[in-house]
């Protein structure tokens, strides 16, 4: 069973293996309602996954925006996101500072196949997609 799917049974309980085989099926519409949502990214956070992606990719510009720790002696490390890399303080904005705006009514991530698990798997179900007000849909509703 991989991470996410323990992630999910343990913050979703029984509809868990649905909503991973959906998430899967997700399609985005790139509104950037998640990305510009402050709320949602005020709460980000990157785990052990994401930081080795960004160090084997050498990505330290990605690395500065993360405030790193570590629960304890050998666990895996946590990183809060986004801080601001110049003062090391959380950042104010209410838009994901790797997303740009392309023409009117579309958003795109500069750092999309870099991108942390919690972008990965939004929406983590239709509750949390119903609430943003996201246009994407899984492909059973279509």
């Amino acid at each position: 069973m991989t991470n996410l799917n323990l992630l999910a049974k343990a913050c979703l309980g029984p509809v868990a293996d649905e909503e991973v085989k959906d998430r899967e099926n997700f399609n985005c519409t790139g509104c950037g309602k998640c990305c510009t949502h402050g709320p949602y990214m005020r709460t980000m956070s990157a785990g052990e996954e994401d930081l080795q992606r960004w160090e084997d990719e050498g990505r330290q510009d990605i690395l500065d925006t993360a405030d790193i720790f570590s629960w304890g002696d050998g666990e895996d490390r946590t990183a809060d996101l986004w801080m601001d890399p110049k003062t090391g303080d959380e950042r104010n904005s209410d838009r994901c500072p790797w997303v740009k705006k392309v023409g009117k009514d579309n958003w795109h991530c500069t750092i999309h196949e870099l991108r942390p698990n919690v972008c990965r798997n939004y929406p983590v179900n239709k509750k949390q997609r119903d609430e943003f007000e996201c246009p994407g849909v899984w492909d059973h509703e279509r």
